[in-house]
């Protein structure tokens, strides 16, 4: 389905809010969210899982506080004394000029708190776990060496708060019918069997964007299929108020909260990611 990014898409598996959004110089811009099945694949990256779709779209104005957050995972991790034992006899395997002063200290510290080099290699097992007390009887402090590793990219979350005003009955049920079942129905899974054990077909994904009068938001970041993990409704504004004669609330506020579900790596965000 081709979809004129200068308005809405018009179709039947289409809602927006207000009517006028993407016409109006007030509600120029908008927001696009589209569901996909998850067809499976074997990777996290935004190329290892394939998608069917797009099903439904939702339009709605762009709210303020728009952002984004990268995360690397980039983690301190301890090497204890043996495994920097390891690494050490390496360096003295290969000739290290530089090395022969650590295992003089090392000596040395143990010779101060044993009494004796035959007291270092007898108790070696001691020292390991015993830094406490060579620091006193040595004065010198040791310590399990530090190194940071990478660990990969993190997920990235987006959260979104709506706050949608409708101005008669008419259109408080359509923002009950269209823009909060839309997110609820597509968030939830499809139960398959349930005697036995449970087997559900997993929830629709989401793809958003951001648009503008002329198309696509080109400055603003691009993002991969996410999965709605929770959503808020709040009903009637702030001080709880209906339409006659049906009782349809005046306000409507939705908080949407997504996990994009495939990791990035640098050439995503050269992409625009």
């Amino acid at each position: 389905m081709e979809i004129d990014h200068t308005a809405p898409p018009v179709n039947l598996n289409v809602a927006v809010f207000p009517p006028d959004l993407g016409l109006s110089n007030q509600n120029s811009n908008y927001m696009m969210f589209k569901t996909f099945t998850v067809l499976g694949g074997v990777g996290s990256s935004t190329s290892d899982i394939t998608f069917g779709g797009p099903h439904a779209w939702v339009c709605l104005p762009i709210p303020s506080g728009i952002s984004t957050t990268y995360e690397q995972g980039w983690e301190q991790q301890e090497v204890g004394m043996a495994s920097s034992g390891v690494g050490l006899g390496a360096e003295v395997a290969k000739g290290d000029a530089t090395v022969g002063g650590t295992v003089k200290d090392i000596v040395d510290t143990g010779r101060s708190a044993m009494g004796g080099m035959r007291g270092v290699m007898g108790t070696f097992g001691k020292l390991i776990t015993n830094e406490a007390t060579v620091q006193r009887a040595s004065g010198r402090a040791t310590f399990s060496n530090s190194y940071v590793t990478y660990s990969g990219p993190a997920f990235r979350d987006f959260s979104y708060n709506f706050s949608l005003k409708p101005v008669d009955q008419k259109e408080s049920n359509y923002i009950r019918d269209s823009i909060v079942s839309f997110f609820k129905v597509n968030s939830a899974p499809k139960q398959r069997a349930f005697k036995v054990s449970r087997i559900y077909e997993l929830p629709k994904v989401f793809e958003i964007s951001y648009h503008g009068k002329n198309g696509p938001m080109e400055h603003m970041n691009k993002i991969g299929k996410c999965a709605l993990t929770s959503m808020n409704v709040v009903y009637g504004g702030d001080r709880f108020a209906v339409f006659d004669p049906d009782s349809a609330p005046v306000q409507v506020d939705v908080t949407v909260a997504f996990k994009e579900i495939q990791l990035l790596d640098s050439e995503d965000m050269a992409a625009g990611f």
